[in-house]
């Protein structure tokens, strides 16, 4: 088996077609198809097939397409560290993290880590916990920020916790609800909801909570993926929301929010970290960031 033979898999993966994977690798047709079927005879199985809507791969090359992509991202870090280390490369951070993360915690621990140093740079992919854990495994991103719960028991991701945090219903320090002190579950059937995408667990949880208060769903006007906006359409307004505490605690963006404690427990505490590969390689750069993470987290927690 031949790295080659690897990368040219996986461009006919993503072409769903050997003639615009040759293309793209600048090889002819039949060469790439040669080296294929000489990776499938090495491997004692198919790993395409054709079909009237493209190249598929079969079930074992589902499975070989997440060890390929492993195997190819870890030979571009190898690559990536020997230059570093010759002093031609860049430190080089893939990062995967929600919205809200990429609010309140990652630019702090970002300045912190690109500060006095001009070859370290970061790169973000933005997106839903599943979706970024997902990118993990495939080597895509080096680490994913975010809430670790429920993953503690997966022999192939380490975690390490960065931050306590809670989530807090938030409202304007206008709203009617703001000067009452503790308020009963009760006092929000009367309010509209602006709620943030990819939150559904939090969602589900308001919602449980209200009805078993005897309440309706709360009533959700927007749904949005920028907590931003959501502060937006806060001001000014009767709307509620919920946010994590460090955020409107930390972001002068959110300085016109305040949390309106209840007398009726919502949420459990969330616990924020970094998530990363148990068996990759963790090169310099990214452990570096995650302990500029793990400093940024402290500072947050000792300001709590």
């Amino acid at each position: 088996m031949e790295l080659r033979q690897i990368k040219y898999f996986l461009e006919i993966v993503r072409c769903a077609s050997f003639g615009q994977a040759a293309e793209r690798l600048h090889v002819t047709q039949p060469a790439l198809s040669k080296s294929i079927r000489n990776l499938e005879q090495s491997l004692g199985v198919m790993l395409l097939e054709r079909h009237p809507v493209g190249v598929v791969p079969t079930e074992y090359g589902k499975i070989f397409l997440d060890f390929a992509s492993l195997i190819t991202g870890e030979v571009d870090r190898a690559l990536e560290e020997i230059n570093q280390l010759k002093g031609s490369g860049r430190g080089i951070v893939r990062v995967g993290a929600g919205a809200t993360m990429m609010q309140y915690l990652l630019p702090q621990a970002v300045r912190a880590f690109v500060a006095n140093d001009d070859t370290a740079v970061v790169t973000f992919r933005q997106g839903l916990r599943d979706e970024l854990i997902a990118s993990l495994r495939r080597n895509e991103v080096d680490i994913v920020v975010g809430s670790i719960g429920g993953l503690s028991h997966d022999d192939d991701l380490r975690q390490e916790v960065v931050l306590h945090d809670e989530i807090v219903v938030v409202a304007n320090r206008d709203h009617p609800l703001a000067s009452r002190g503790t308020v009963r579950i009760a006092d929000f059937a009367d309010y509209k909801w602006v709620l943030p995408d990819g939150t559904e667990g939090e969602r589900n949880r308001l919602t449980r909570v209200m009805r078993s208060a005897g309440l309706a769903a709360p009533t959700c006007i927007i749904s949005t993926p920028s907590s931003t906006f959501m502060a937006t359409m806060l001001h000014d307004s009767d709307f509620l929301s919920y946010l994590p505490r460090a955020l409107i605690q930390l972001d002068r963006e959110y300085a016109h929010l305040v949390p309106i404690p209840v007398d009726t427990a919502i949420w459990d505490k969330v616990t924020v970290g970094v998530t990363y590969r148990r068996r990759g390689v963790m090169l310099a750069p990214v452990r570096k960031f995650i302990n500029r993470l793990v400093e940024v987290g402290q500072s947050i927690a000792t300001s709590q």
